[in-house]
């Protein structure tokens, strides 16, 4: 940290009672990452600073933690990446899956990868008559990769118990922040086995396939829809994405939501009810789930189609300027059961009234 430590806890008192101001945009204004935020505030007495926030240091042992997030009842489930938030409440469900990295409950459904999570930390804040409470997990960066926020409704003596059980003894305000490694180039266009890639695009049995296909043939996610065999995938203007959601929540059609990050992927599954445009954010405003999404960060926006045993599965993908995935929406299934018609459908009556797009 180039700041010190009073520095950056100045840093927050100045800035914490600006209105929806967080703590992520509060780090970047200070040139550190949101980890080193929190770091700054380790085994301060909040009752004896003007800053009211303190954060506790938790052992390495996520698996555990995220098991024991059961406990605490109904609580809200925060997953990010650069361009969207993912914000679902309800409660955890027990693990399973060979590294206890699979959470499928019915109102929290997560996908994690515990070998992207670095840090972690209890972090509790005063905030005039409130009290915010939450389990935030970080990746070598210093990014946040998940956040568990307690409701009115959790348990707070659940609470307090993993953080007594999982505390570290270091509670040093020392972190270390790697820098971002720069991607492995794909391939350049003219080395493409376009033949046998479409070929095995067209062999898939389940859309889990795809990630390993594109890597097999070195390829970004981008040059993948580029390639893709003729009718499987069509780039499609911006404003697409809010009118079909706009339309998805008239005719309660009920859907999949994936947002990722390097270290866990949240899916909201049902319907929607409340598309609302607050520029640059497009939001997704229900009671038990929001979506907020930066229009301004979509540089691709692309209808792809998978075949797999259950028939052709049909999503609306989101990318940045990067080739980073920032959104992906389906229609609600299961595994053994064809996409909803009514998804399929709704999804070709848009593209019907679109211009291709040059791809």
């Amino acid at each position: 940290m180039t700041l010190s430590i009073q520095e950056i806890q100045q840093g927050l008192i100045n800035q914490r009672f600006k209105s929806k101001v967080r703590h992520r945009e509060v780090a970047h204004s200070m040139g550190i990452s949101e980890a080193e935020l929190l770091v700054a505030h380790l085994g301060v007495d909040a009752s004896k600073t003007d800053s009211n926030f303190r954060a506790i240091r938790l052992e390495p042992d996520w698996a555990s933690i995220i098991a024991g997030a059961h406990s605490l009842g109904e609580v809200m489930a925060l997953t990010r990446n650069e361009s969207c938030v993912h914000e679902k409440v309800g409660q955890y469900s027990l693990p399973t899956g060979q590294d206890l990295d699979l959470l499928l409950g019915k109102e929290i459904d997560l996908r994690i990868f515990y070998k992207e999570w670095a840090h972690g930390f209890a972090v509790i804040e005063n905030h005039y008559l409130d009290c915010r409470r939450s389990l935030q997990f970080f990746d070598c960066h210093g990014n946040a990769l998940h956040k568990i926020i307690m409701t009115e409704s959790s348990d707070i003596f659940a609470y307090e118990h993993i953080i007594e059980k999982y505390q570290s003894k270091d509670q040093s305000p020392k972190i270390e922040i790697q820098a971002p490694k720069i991607n492995q180039r794909p391939l350049i266009d003219s080395d493409i086995d376009l033949m046998s890639f479409q070929k095995e695009w067209l062999g898939m049995t389940d859309t889990h396939q795809f990630y390993d296909l594109i890597k097999q043939y070195k390829l970004s996610r981008i040059q993948a829809l580029r390639f893709a065999p003729e009718g499987y995938a069509q780039r499609v203007p911006l404003q697409f994405t809010r009118e079909l959601l706009r339309k998805v929540a008239i005719k309660q059609i009920p859907i999949m939501v994936f947002v990722a990050n390097r270290g866990v992927i949240q899916i909201h599954t049902g319907p929607i009810s409340r598309v609302v445009m607050l520029d640059p954010w497009l939001n997704i405003l229900d009671k038990n789930f929001n979506l907020h999404l930066r229009e301004d960060n979509i540089y691709d926006t692309w209808v792809v189609r998978k075949p797999t045993d259950d028939g052709i599965v049909t999503s609306l993908e989101l990318f940045d300027s990067e080739g980073q995935a920032i959104a992906m929406f389906f229609g609600e299934r299961k595994p053994g059961t064809p996409e909803l018609e009514s998804w399929r459908n709704m999804v070709n009556e848009f593209l019907d009234r679109e211009e291709p797009c040059i791809q």
